[in-house]
């Protein structure tokens, strides 16, 4: 995936700090961040059985939550199982988990079983329900922000389709509300941030990521899945198998206009619209009325959705296998580096798909040789560049990503180029370009090791 490695070599470089080895290109700043789950928990696990498979649980336990959340819902709010399951396993490898966001993952996850336990003791006591609502405020806003709006939006547009006076719209908005000040409050009284006030619309992908939502790697299958899913929702409807209720007419309409209105890049977090379409695939369906016309009609719908979601599956995994090779060769890379040295991750203009998962590869280079790798992800989190790599600041979350070899030589023109490459030919000692190998590669490099989805050179002075 793309952002999971960056966040493996961000673990490595928190738990060698915390054994005494740390990378003096990089800082430890704990604050409250609203983007800690994998930064709290992997570290902490890694002491029992080590970065890599810590790393590795954290993803299966954030996917376990989704499609546990999701079945908890629909038996909380229907008394029995019959689609979430099959719709969190649909949503499983949408991009927005398939990038790699693994705070997003859990945090959805976590708010999956907050909001079946908000429904499950909304007419209890109302002091077990506030304390209920707090933790799970608590450890959605540490987890991930953006779980904690879509478990807000999920209960504010529940509750409303439920108002039964202005005096019990004023206590559950109260009850709603104080947690997440407090929070916010405090957020901004420890020095912690949410993220750079960057907001970005980027209208014309709301009409075309439902789309390209269903597969990262190959576009032609995530239409095909899209348009089979479409099909099948067009087909239960016609046999009028689905009922809207009044919650479901709510908060479908409420993450609609959710989706419409919000940014593509929001606190300079990238994709933010996207990651509402696996959101509301997992909540939905727990608000749906199902009535099977035949025995027939809920055959020929389970067998559509379980080969969407192993045909889906597949894809992920041949991909994914592929690439064992292709790291054990990068970490092989990595013993060619002296200590200390200073990395740029370049890629071909044209990059993409399937090149994806190699893209953060080289910053694994930072705890295997003690490098800097300006690219290591740390917006709004406890790594921070030493101060004496403040010139290799990256201003823009976009620039994160391996850079194009045309902003190499346009740097090397004198163009422009992002501030931290306009001076690559100088201010770095070694150039991985990852991805696609036919691209013309700037002068003055030295081949060091090639692969079929890598190469490492050497920077001439």
């Amino acid at each position: 995936m793309i952002d999971y490695v960056n966040h493996l070599a961000r673990m490595h470089v928190l738990v060698d700090a915390a054994a005494g080895r740390s990378n003096t290109a990089y800082v430890v700043d704990s604050r409250l961040y609203p983007n800690l789950a994998v930064d709290i928990i992997v570290p902490w696990l890694a002491q029992l059985v080590g970065v890599e498979t810590a790393t590795r649980l954290f993803l299966l336990a954030s996917q376990t939550l989704v499609v546990t959340g999701a079945i908890a819902l629909e038996i909380v709010v229907r008394g029995r199982h019959q689609l979430s399951g099959f719709a969190a396993l649909t949503a499983l490898y949408s991009l927005p988990f398939l990038w790699g966001l693994l705070n997003f993952e859990f945090g959805c996850g976590v708010a999956l079983w907050a909001i079946a336990v908000w429904i499950r003791y909304r007419d209890g006591r109302w002091q077990a329900q506030i304390a209920l609502h707090t933790i799970f405020v608590v450890v959605l806003f540490v987890s991930h922000l953006f779980g904690l709006g879509i478990y807000g939006l999920t209960i504010g547009c529940y509750e409303a389709s439920r108002i039964a006076g202005y005096r019990q719209a004023a206590r559950t908005l109260a009850v709603m509300g104080f947690p997440v000040v407090a929070l916010y409050v405090y957020l901004i009284w420890s020095g912690g941030a949410i993220g750079k006030p960057v907001f970005d619309w980027w209208f014309i992908f709301k009409l075309v990521w439902p789309l390209l939502v269903m597969n990262g790697y190959n576009l032609s299958l995530s239409i095909a899945l899209a348009l089979t899913i479409a099909a099948l929702l067009l087909f239960l409807g016609y046999n009028r198998v689905f009922g809207l209720t009044r919650p479901a007419i709510l908060i479908g309409s409420g993450f609609l206009v959710a989706y419409l209105l919000m940014p593509t890049r929001l606190f300079d977090s990238a994709y933010s619209e996207v990651r509402l379409i696996p959101a509301i695939m997992t909540i939905l369906p727990a608000f749906l009325t199902v009535s099977w016309p035949s025995r027939s009609v809920q055959s020929v719908a389970a067998l559509v959705a379980v080969t969407i979601i192993l045909v889906n599956a597949a894809s992920i995994a041949s991909v994914w296998s592929a690439y064992r090779s292709d790291y054990a060769e990068m970490i092989e890379s990595f013993h060619l580096l002296p200590p200390g040295s200073t990395i740029l991750i370049a890629r071909s203009d044209g990059s993409g798909g399937v090149d994806t998962p190699m893209f953060y590869a080289p910053t694994l280079a930072a705890h295997y040789a003690n490098a800097f790798v300006p690219s290591l992800y740390n917006v709004s989190g406890p790594i921070k560049k030493a101060p004496s790599k403040s010139r290799f600041e990256i201003e823009d979350s976009r620039d994160y990503l391996p850079t194009p070899i045309s902003q190499l030589n346009s740097a090397s023109g004198g163009g422009p180029a992002p501030a931290h490459v306009r001076g690559w030919r100088t201010d770095y000692d070694y150039l991985y370009v990852v991805g696609d190998q036919t691209v013309s590669i700037p002068d003055h490099l030295t081949i060091m090791m090639g692969s079929r989805r890598f190469s490492l050179y050497s920077i001439g002075k």
